[in-house]
């Protein structure tokens, strides 16, 4: 399997697990502060964030664009790569009901997408070089 410039999905990969580091002492920091106003409400607190299964997606978008050769599709994965990192960080910032859980949704749909498509693209290098292997031994 040959990867084909992936330094910018290196690039957002990275930047968005330090978002989910950022992410998570922010929520520690807020979940201490609860303890001590309140610590009888400590229980009710659900640790569930979206922030870790979001970069479970960014990843795998990613993963498939250095997977893919250089077309206008690349071009396109990486502008969507972006808009989900940038669409997620500054979720606050628009005043949409619900945005933060549209760019959600649409990163896991596309995750979605791309890890079917890498499954497809794996297989298919796997029987490659088997039949590889094949031609080599036969001659």
């Amino acid at each position: 399997m040959k990867f084909y410039s992936p330094y910018l999905s290196i690039t957002i990969i990275v930047i968005q697990l330090i978002l989910l580091l950022i992410g998570h002492l922010q929520y520690l920091e807020w979940v201490e502060e609860m303890e001590k106003q309140n610590p009888e409400l400590i229980g009710l607190i659900s640790p569930s964030r979206t922030y870790g299964t979001l970069s479970i997606f960014v990843i795998l978008i990613g993963f498939y664009e250095m997977t893919t050769k250089p077309t206008w599709i690349k071009i396109i994965i990486r502008i969507f790569l972006v808009c989900i990192v940038l669409g997620a960080t500054f979720s606050g910032l628009i005043p949409i009901d619900g945005f933060y859980d549209g760019v959600y949704n649409t990163a896991w749909f596309s995750a979605t997408i791309a890890l079917f498509l890498l499954i497809i693209r794996f297989g298919k290098y796997i029987k490659n070089r088997e039949t590889d292997k094949h031609k080599k031994a036969s001659r």
